[in-house]
């Protein structure tokens, strides 16, 4: 037997199988990280990858907004931050003149101990800092329309800096196709109305999905909405497994995000000849509640064969996450599962109170070509219950019973890092 070790939270869980069921593990091919994240971003900061870098746009004394992603993104924003900052410095840009806004979008605002984590108490002391509130009609205004139909409400201090700078890490996004780029500033720092209208209306089409730009209305719509916040400009990064910094993209939000997906490819894209039977994945890193896990459940469909099982391993601490979450989610799937094609009907027929997170729902319905178990915390077994997803205690013993089931002969797959996977078909 081979025992197999997957990141679980802030911890490991453990499991063993029969080497000669298995089909291979994806983990992420090794990749050499920066020994100094600081000097990367500021080193990233003097040779934008398409020309269009702070020495172009900085003009003295004006006004910064400085947006990075949050809690839910291991993305090392402290000495990124403070790399952009010295560098604004250097242009005339005192800090007083700086604000750091947490690109939030719909998830909750980070407590004060998850700030100095992400942050640092220096950061903390040095500069203005600022949850997001997508919800708060006061704190955000209307700057545009997009072609789609999408109202583009953004933070007003966004809105009013004379310049933008995003901070994001590159990965593939179940909907989106890509993090970073454009999606620091939608969903980031938009309003709920404009996150509802891309999220639902438009991620929900069938060419949303993991690695896809270009043809991807949700993606193409965040491009556009940037055009009502000229000049916003990018740092981008690409971490390795263990969340170090590996290297640093700026220029325009698009422009960076492209430019760090070879990288990115080169770490996380994987082809597989033959679909697995049973697919086991860790949820790390975005593992704190269930519509995070999404982002495994959706693209280890594409590595299991019809009628298979995912095994998928998550703490979900935060269990359904906000309370619009929750009551979405019990809405959707409770008392029984629709067909996507009735969940649509149900999209479009006004009657889910919050639609933004309902084409990740939507996606998962589409992609239930295998069973689906959860490994989690015991506390989250009631509201799975509830919702008709199976949880069992352990990794070893969902497969344990599944072997039962599929035989001992049956295929395994296993995927460490299932956010941040990209599957190639």
């Amino acid at each position: 037997m081979t025992k197999i070790t997957l990141p679980y939270g802030e911890a490991e869980i453990s499991f063993e199988i029969d080497e000669s069921r298995l089909i291979g593990i994806l983990n992420p091919r090794e990749a050499h990280c920066s020994t100094n994240p600081y000097l990367t971003a500021r080193d990233a900061l003097q040779r934008p990858v398409d020309g269009n870098g702070l020495r172009s746009f900085v003009k003295r004394g004006q006004v910064v907004a400085l947006i990075a992603d949050d809690y839910t993104r291991p993305t090392p924003a402290g000495p990124i931050c403070r790399a952009v900052l010295d560098e604004l410095n250097g242009l005339g840009v005192d800090d007083s003149h700086v604000t750091i806004i947490v690109a939030s979008g719909l998830h909750r605002p980070m407590d004060e101990s998850e700030l100095r984590a992400k942050f640092s108490d220096d950061l903390l002391h040095r500069v203005e800092l600022v949850c997001h509130n997508a919800w708060d009609d006061d704190q955000n205004e209307q700057v545009g329309t997009t072609s789609r139909g999408t109202p583009v409400w953004i933070d007003k201090q966004v809105v009013k800096a004379d310049l933008r700078i995003t901070v994001g890490m590159i990965a593939g996004h179940f909907t989106a196709g890509y993090g970073g780029g454009p999606k620091t500033i939608l969903p980031g720092v938009s309003g709920y109305r404009t996150i509802f209208h891309n999220h639902a209306s438009l991620q929900s089409a069938p060419s949303a999905r993991i690695g896809v730009t270009e043809g991807n209305p949700g993606w193409e719509d965040m491009v556009e909405a940037l055009q009502f916040l000229n000049p916003t400009l990018a740092v981008n990064v690409v971490l390795n497994r263990k969340n170090e910094l590996v290297d640093a993209f700026h220029g325009k939000p698009v422009a960076a995000q492209r430019a760090g997906m070879e990288l990115y490819h080169s770490i996380y894209a994987f082809k597989v000849k033959e679909k697995a039977d049973i697919v086991i994945a860790s949820a790390n890193p975005e593992h704190a509640y269930l519509d995070q896990c999404l982002k495994t459940i959706v693209p280890t469909s594409m590595f299991v064969k019809d009628g298979g099982v995912r095994i998928i391993a998550s703490p979900c601490r935060e269990h359904l996450g906000p309370p619009f979450l929750r009551e979405l989610y019990y809405d959707s799937l409770s008392p029984i599962w629709p067909s996507p094609e009735k969940y649509e009907e149900l999209m479009r027929s006004g009657k889910l109170k919050d639609v933004g997170d309902a084409a990740g729902i939507l996606k998962f319905l589409q992609s239930n070509n295998s069973d689906l178990i959860l490994v989690s915390d015991p506390s989250f077994e009631q509201d799975l219950t509830n919702l008709k997803i199976t949880h069992r205690a352990s990794v070893q013993d969902a497969l344990d019973e599944t072997t039962g089931k599929s035989g001992s002969n049956s295929k395994t797959l296993i995927v460490p890092y299932g956010p941040i996977t990209l599957p190639i078909p």
